[in-house]
C-alpha cells in the first residue's frame, strides 16, 4: 500500500510540473510573438506592404470607375434629342479626362518630373480628326 501511495504522489507531481512547464511555455510564446509583432510594425517592409495595398485599392477603384464611365449609355437612342447625346457624350468624355488625370497622379506618386496633365487644348476635337 505504501508503495501505491509513493506512485500515486509521484504522478500527480509529475502532472502538476508538466502542466506547470507547459503554462510557462505558452506565456514565453506570447512574450515572443509580441516581440516579433512590435519589431515587424516599425519595419520598412510592413510600412511598404501597407502602401502598396492602399496604391492597389486606389488603382482598382480607378478603374470601377473607368468601367462604370464606359458602360453608361444613353437611355435610348431614338428618344433621346441630338442635344441630350451631345450633352452624355461630353459628361463622358470630361469624366474619362478625371479619370485619366486621378491616374496620372497617382502613377506619379509623388515624382515631379513628369508634368504632364490632359487640359481641354490637349485633346483633339471632332473637326481636328475629320
Amino acid at each position: 500500500m505504501f508503495y501505491v501511495l509513493i506512485a500515486l504522489c509521484v504522478v500527480v507531481a509529475t502532472l502538476f510540473f508538466a502542466r506547470h512547464h507547459a503554462i510557462k511555455t505558452r506565456l514565453v510564446e506570447k512574450e515572443i510573438d509580441k516581440v516579433i509583432a512590435r519589431k515587424l510594425a516599425a519595419s520598412s517592409y510592413i510600412m511598404e506592404l501597407s502602401r502598396l495595398r492602399e496604391e492597389n485599392a486606389v488603382m482598382r477603384n480607378l478603374l470601377m470607375d473607368l468601367v462604370d464611365n464606359e458602360s453608361e449609355l444613353p437611355t435610348s437612342q431614338s428618344n433621346a434629342s441630338k442635344e441630350d447625346l451631345l450633352r452624355s457624350r461630353n459628361t463622358k468624355i470630361q469624366r474619362y479626362r478625371e479619370i485619366l488625370a486621378e491616374s496620372l497622379h497617382v502613377l506619379k506618386g509623388g515624382r515631379d518630373h513628369h508634368k504632364v496633365a490632359p487640359t481641354s487644348s490637349s485633346w483633339p476635337t471632332k473637326s481636328e480628326k475629320s
